[in-house]
């Protein structure tokens, strides 16, 4: 049902690479959800894949500009669907993550004992989402415990069922826009 493209493109590939690759999964009855940046991310967004996943940072430079609140999080996220993301789900460091999608915007939090490393946690957060239906507040729920999960776990490792906690996520509908984030963003 989903194909996820992840990562920067090798050397020699166009920016336009995702784009295609986005047209020809979508022309098949595939849903695609993207976790790229740079031009490669902006280049695929008028294909309309059904899903993008950007980081603060990567959000900011898909933009133009720095973005120091929820609220600027939320205006950036709302861009990149205007420009063809079906939606978008903005991953915020400690500061958790911002799903806007059609269905709405929520943002959410997952509490963390000590970060060990952050290798793959972004992964493993796409990954929840995914597994959940990759919709709504539901699916928003499973990144973050995957992702709070990865975060505590060392190296790259990719948490198991027994490393997950969903009943300490804490998802909030329309958000507080003035909300500012512990680490701006800048382009």
């Amino acid at each position: 049902e989903w194909i996820a493209a992840c990562g920067s493109l090798p050397r020699g590939l166009p920016p336009e690479w995702y784009a295609d690759l986005v047209a020809r999964a979508r022309e098949s009855g595939a849903r695609v959800a993207l976790d790229t940046s740079g031009p490669a991310l902006t280049a695929a967004l008028p294909a309309r894949p059904d899903l993008v996943k950007p980081n603060a940072t990567e959000l900011a430079r898909a933009v133009g500009r720095p973005l120091a609140t929820l609220g600027e999080v939320t205006r950036a996220a709302q861009e990149l669907r205007s420009r063809g993301a079906g939606a978008v789900l903005a991953s915020l460091g400690a500061d958790g993550q911002l799903l806007v999608s059609a269905e709405g915007t929520y943002h959410g939090t997952a509490p963390v004992t000590a970060v060990r490393s952050d290798v793959g946690a972004g992964d493993a957060s796409l990954a929840g989402f995914l597994i959940a239906g990759g919709t709504g507040a539901k699916a928003l729920a499973s990144a973050l415990a995957h992702g709070a999960a990865a975060v505590q776990l060392p190296g790259s490792a990719m948490p198991t069922p027994a490393d997950l906690h969903p009943e300490a996520v804490h998802i909030t509908e329309n958000p507080t826009a003035a909300l500012h984030l512990s680490a701006p963003a800048l382009p």
